[in-house]
C-alpha cells in the first residue's frame, strides 16, 4: 500500500490547523468555536483516509483473487 499520500495528507492537515489558529486570533466574532472547526477538519481527513484504505484493500483483494484464478487455470 502506498503511504506517501497519507503522509502528504497529514502534512496538509497540519497546515489547515495552522490556518484555523491564525483565523481565530484575527477574528473574535467566529460563528463556531475553533475546536469544532478543527474537529470537522479532522473528521473529514479521517473519512478520506478510510475511503482510500478501503479502495486499496478492495484492489488488493481483487488482484489476489485474479492471481488465484489464473494459477488454477494453469494447473
Amino acid at each position: 500500500m502506498d503511504v506517501s499520500t497519507t503522509q502528504l495528507q497529514l502534512s496538509n492537515l497540519n497546515k489547515v490547523d495552522a490556518t484555523f489558529s491564525k483565523k481565530k486570533k484575527k477574528s473574535s466574532e467566529a460563528s463556531e468555536p475553533n475546536s469544532s472547526t478543527s474537529l470537522i477538519g479532522v473528521a473529514t481527513f479521517l473519512r478520506d483516509n478510510i475511503m482510500t484504505v478501503g479502495l486499496e484493500l478492495s484492489r488488493n483483494i481483487v488482484s489476489e483473487m485474479l492471481i488465484q484464478v489464473n494459477s488454477n487455470m494453469i494447473i
